[in-house]
């Protein structure tokens, strides 16, 4: 337990999940609105209980590694939520919505969290909105994820800045799929209402399979385009699954809604958690050059190292290499290793794409305390098959060669190329290629010490 007094009111705060440094982890912060100080006990089991369900849900459980967890005892004066009582007996939202049956309540609660918000009875939501920040700078700053847990056993949640969910029975789900608002920013896959129709990572108006934003799953794991309902609006918006957590209580995360989870992980963080040296330039004086990487895992594990001395490969699968003196004979050298994650929960980075982080240094006869830093290299390449454009999107950071993208045909004869130096941020150019005759193409992506080639497919 620890506390941060930096200013406004000062909370006991639990580490509730460690796995390692804060900023180099997403940290998710877990706080209680309507429990008194009796009640913070109470808190921090239901906090665990949620955290615990989380973790258990795939892509969290296989990337627990990668996050924190922690519980602020926010103290509120009174027991219980508000419930004004607001809603109309006949308004048609389903289940757990008979607003008339729950009791008119007012609680004197540190977030003035409230049932019947913005015309439905089950939304519960925080509206303290100053009270939350000012509580999250002065005992949690480095936050990344806010997650509120109120106490009442009446059924409620909501998503947006805070995933916010009730005690009921239900808690723990229901707090799963509002962080997958919250977190990974997506839509409900059951109609909440033409207000919240918006093309997202799971929801489209697009029909057609070769274009519609989740093309790569079609056809697998139940993934298909499938109307909200059978007349306008709900007819012109489409889901991926018929059962995923975004839908259903009962489900778990389809793979759409997965792949933009991990997405998101990879966002945030890296899995490289340290390195040596820390400076990007190293002095040889005879002795023996000792390189490691610490990595964040995946459980399983789906990260592939490769090291390079000189842009040729020199050792995989080892997170440290030892170089001799019989190693390093020219008067510089580039040493540069790859972290790539393969993982198959994600299919935005199967084809032509990939979740890369790269490290590298310079081996010469000048110290430098210049510091290293991660290049992080996220990329895409889409539609597959296509007809007339080949789309490459990439985030970068701190990545300083240039790539060359090139497409040939199988028999390696060059149609066209593009060498650029990625900028830091998202980008994304196209490749035109409607007057290609319809086959199959290479697809050749390459820098120094990357290099990887993948088919397309040109309708």
């Amino acid at each position: 337990m620890f506390q941060f007094n930096l200013w406004g009111q000062v909370f006991d705060v639990e580490v509730v999940m460690d796995n390692g440094a804060n900023d180099k982890r997403i940290n998710f912060v877990y706080m209680g609105d309507g429990y008194t100080e009796m009640q913070q006990t109470n808190f921090i089991n239901d906090a665990q209980s949620a955290i615990d369900a989380q973790f258990n849900f795939t892509p969290y459980k296989e990337y627990k590694n990668f996050f924190n967890a922690f519980a602020i005892k926010v103290i509120s004066n009174e027991e219980g939520v508000d419930h004004p009582q607001s809603i109309p007996e006949d308004t048609p939202y389903g289940d757990y919505d008979d607003c008339q049956a729950f009791l008119i309540l007012t609680a004197d609660t540190y977030f003035n969290s409230t049932f019947d918000y913005n015309g439905i009875h089950r939304l519960l939501v925080p509206i303290n909105n100053t009270a939350i920040y000012d509580v999250l700078s002065t005992n949690t700053p480095f936050y990344d994820q806010i997650n509120i847990i109120v106490n009442t056993g009446e059924y409620g949640g909501s998503g947006g800045a805070f995933a916010t969910t009730s005690i009921h029975a239900s808690a723990n789900l229901i707090m799963i799929h509002e962080i997958g608002h919250s977190f990974a920013d997506l839509a409900d896959e059951y109609w909440a209402g033409e207000q919240y129709a918006a093309e997202k990572t799971n929801m489209t108006q697009e029909t057609d399979p070769a274009l519609v934003k989740w093309k790569n799953w079609i056809g697998d794991e139940n993934i298909g385009i499938y109307a909200h309902g059978s007349s306008p609006p709900q007819s012109d918006w489409h889901r991926p699954h018929q059962s995923c957590m975004m839908k259903q209580l009962n489900g778990q995360f389809c793979a759409v809604c997965r792949e933009a989870t991990i997405d998101q992980i990879y966002t945030l963080v890296t899995p490289i958690d340290n390195f040596l040296p820390v400076e990007n330039t190293v002095d040889f004086d005879g002795s023996d050059l000792n390189f490691s990487v610490d990595l964040i895992l995946p459980e399983p594990n789906t990260l592939e190292i490769e090291w390079f001395i000189d842009d040729i490969s020199y050792a995989t699968e080892v997170d440290n290499i030892t170089l001799t003196d019989t190693e390093i004979t020219d008067e510089t050298h580039v040493i540069s290793v790859n972290i790539e994650d393969t993982t198959t929960l994600s299919r935005t980075y199967t084809f032509a794409s990939g979740y890369l982080f790269s490290l590298s240094w310079s081996i010469n006869n000048t110290l430098s305390v210049e510091e290293n830093q991660i290049q992080k290299f996220l990329y895409k390449v889409y539609p597959n098959p296509t007809q007339n454009h080949l789309n490459f999107s990439y985030t970068a950071e701190y990545v300083q060669e240039p790539f060359t993208l090139l497409i040939s045909d199988l028999q390696g004869k060059k149609i066209q190329a593009k060498t650029f130096t990625p900028e830091n941020g998202t980008h994304e150019f196209s490749f035109d290629v409607n007057n290609l005759e319809t086959g199959i193409y290479m697809l050749n992506i390459k820098a120094s010490h990357y290099n990887r080639s993948f088919k397309f497919i040109k309708e």
